[in-house]
C-alpha cells in the first residue's frame, strides 16, 4: 500500500466535509484505508498495555478499537476547521481501572514504554458536563502514527457510557450533536455522585420520572439480556475470537459476532457500514471472551445492564429518608412508590432470567449441552448471587426506613396506609408481570 502523506489525509477530511450527507462509495473507501492504517500500531500498543495493567490492579480492563466511520464523519462536520491527520483518536485504547491513583500509576508505567506527545486531564479539570477521564495522545518508538488512550476509573466510565445509552434511547444528542437541557442537567448532577445534596437529588428524581428514564433502561435491558447471555454462552467457548463486532439499537437486540482475525471483523464492519450508515456499530477486542468484561466496557452497545440502576436506588433511598425526616409525607409516597417500582423491577427480571437460563439446557442436544453446561452454570451462579443482593437489600433498607416512621398520632396512622398501599400495588404488579 503505499505510504498516505499528511496532505493526503486532510484532503480526505475536506472531501468528507464536502460530502457530509451524501459520502460516495469511493470516499468510504479511502477513509477505510486510512482508518486501518492504524491497525498494526494499535494492536501493539494495546499488548503493552495488556502486558503492563497487572502492574496496576488485577481488575484493569483494557479493550481497543478503531473509530467508527459515523464518529470520523460527525466530528469532521462539528469541527470545519479539524484537519484529519490532527485528529488523533482514530485508533484508541481504552483502559478502565477501580481509582483515580490507578489512573496515575497506569499513565506512569506508559511513559516507560511509550512517546506521550499530549494529556488531556479531565479528571483534575472536568469537562462542563461532568465528564472525567485521562487522555494520552501517544506513539511507539519510530513510528508516525499518533494513537489514544484513554484511562478513567470504573465509576468515570459508567457516567460516560450511560451518557451514550441516554443518546441512543432518548436521541438527546448530549455527546456529539447538541443538548436536551434537562437531560444534561441530569447527567452532569449524575457525575457528582456521592457529593449531591438534597436539592440536587429531588432534581434527579423529577427528570428521572419525567422521561420514565429507569422504566426505559429497565425495558430495553430486560429486552436484550436473555438472548444476548445466550449468544455470549457460544462465544465463550470458543477461546480463538477474539475481535466482537456489536451492533446496538434501541428497537432490537443488540448483535453480537466473534471473529478470530482482524481482516475478517474489519471486512464485515465495513460492508455492514456500507449498508447502513447510520447504524450503530463498533468493533473492539479482547485478548479473549469475557462476558463482563465486554458488558462493562461497552454497556452501551451491550444494553443489558448499568450501574445506574444500583445508583438510583441509593438517590430514592435517601430521599425517602429524607421526606420521612422532615414529614413530607407526600414526597415520601411517591419516591417509596417509585422506590418499589424499581426493585420490583430488578427481581422479577432476575427470577426470569434464571428460569430462561436452566431452560436452555433442557431444550440443547447432548453435544452442545456438555459443551456448554459449564457456563450456563456460571450464569446461573451470577443470577442466583444477584438475587441474593436484592433480597438483603430490601430487608436491609425497610429496617432503616421503619425506624423514621413517625411514632404515633395521625401521621403515623396516615404513613403507614401509604406503605400498606405501596406493598399491596406492588403486589398485583408482581403478580401481573409474573403471568406474562
Amino acid at each position: 500500500m503505499t505510504k498516505i502523506t499528511k496532505g493526503d489525509i486532510n484532503r480526505l477530511g475536506d472531501k468528507i466535509r464536502n460530502e457530509y450527507g451524501n459520502i460516495s462509495d469511493g470516499t468510504i473507501q479511502e477513509l477505510e484505508n486510512y482508518r486501518t492504517s492504524h491497525k498494526d500500531s494499535l494492536a501493539k500498543i494495546f499488548r503493552e498495555l495488556c502486558r503492563i495493567k497487572y502492574k496496576v490492579g488485577r481488575n484493569t480492563i483494557v479493550t481497543y478499537r478503531i473509530k467508527r466511520f459515523e464518529s470520523i464523519i460527525t466530528k469532521l462536520h462539528r469541527f470545519p476547521k479539524m484537519e484529519l491527520a490532527r485528529m488523533w483518536d482514530i485508533g484508541g485504547c481504552r483502559c478502565i481501572v477501580n481509582s483515580d491513583s490507578e489512573v496515575y500509576k497506569l499513565k506512569d508505567e506508559i511513559s516507560k514504554i511509550l512517546n506521550i506527545k499530549k494529556t488531556n486531564d479531565w479528571i483534575e479539570k472536568p469537562q462542563n458536563d461532568g465528564y472525567k477521564s485521562l487522555h494520552l495522545y501517544v506513539s511507539l518508538p519510530n513510528d508516525d502514527k499518533t494513537l489514544e488512550i484513554q484511562i478513567r476509573n470504573q465509576n468515570d466510565h459508567n457516567w460516560a457510557t450511560l451518557v451514550e445509552i441516554s443518546d441512543l434511547l432518548f436521541d438527546s444528542g448530549l455527546k456529539e450533536y447538541g443538548r436536551n437541557e434537562e437531560l444534561f442537567t441530569f447527567h452532569k448532577l449524575l457525575s457528582k455522585r456521592r457529593n449531591l445534596n438534597l436539592k440536587e437529588k429531588k432534581i434527579i428524581a423529577k427528570i428521572s420520572k419525567k422521561y420514565k428514564y429507569i422504566d426505559k433502561l429497565s425495558e430495553v435491558f430486560v429486552r436484550n439480556h436473555l438472548r444476548v447471555r445466550e449468544q455470549w454462552l457460544y462465544i465463550e467457548t470458543k477461546a480463538r475470537y477474539k475481535y466482537f463486532l456489536i451492533e446496538a439499537s434501541k428497537v432490537e437486540v443488540p448483535k453480537i459476532a466473534a471473529y478470530d482475525n482482524f481482516e475478517d471483523a474489519e471486512r464485515d464492519y465495513f460492508n455492514r457500514f456500507k449498508n447502513n450508515q447510520k447504524a450503530n456499530i463498533v468493533l473492539t477486542h479482547l485478548p479473549k471472551p469475557n462476558y463482563n468484561q465486554i458488558s462493562i466496557a461497552y454497556s452501551n452497545y451491550i444494553l443489558t445492564y448499568h450501574s445506574f440502576e444500583d445508583e438510583s436506588s441509593l438517590i430514592f433511598e435517601s430521599l425517602i429518608i429524607e421526606s420521612l425526616k422532615n414529614g413530607k409525607y407526600l414526597d415520601f409516597f411517591s419516591f417509596f412508590d417509585y422506590y418499589q417500582n424499581i426493585v420490583i423491577s430488578r427481581i422479577n427480571n432476575s427470577v426470569k432470567e434464571l428460569i430462561y437460563s436452566k431452560s436452555l439446557t433442557e431444550n440443547k442436544s447432548r453435544h452442545l449441552k456438555k459443551e456448554m453446561t459449564k457456563k450456563e452454570r456460571e450464569w446461573q451462579g451470577d443470577i442466583s448471587k444477584e438475587l441474593r443482593y436484592h433480597s438483603n437489600k430490601i430487608n436491609s433498607f425497610q429496617e432503616i426506613f421503619r425506624e423514621y416512621l413517625p411514632k404515633k398520632g395521625l401521621n403515623r396512622f396516615v404513613v403507614k396506609r401509604m406503605v400498606k398501599y405501596v406493598f399491596w400495588k406492588q403486589k398485583r404488579r408482581m403478580k401481573k408481570l409474573n403471568a406474562i
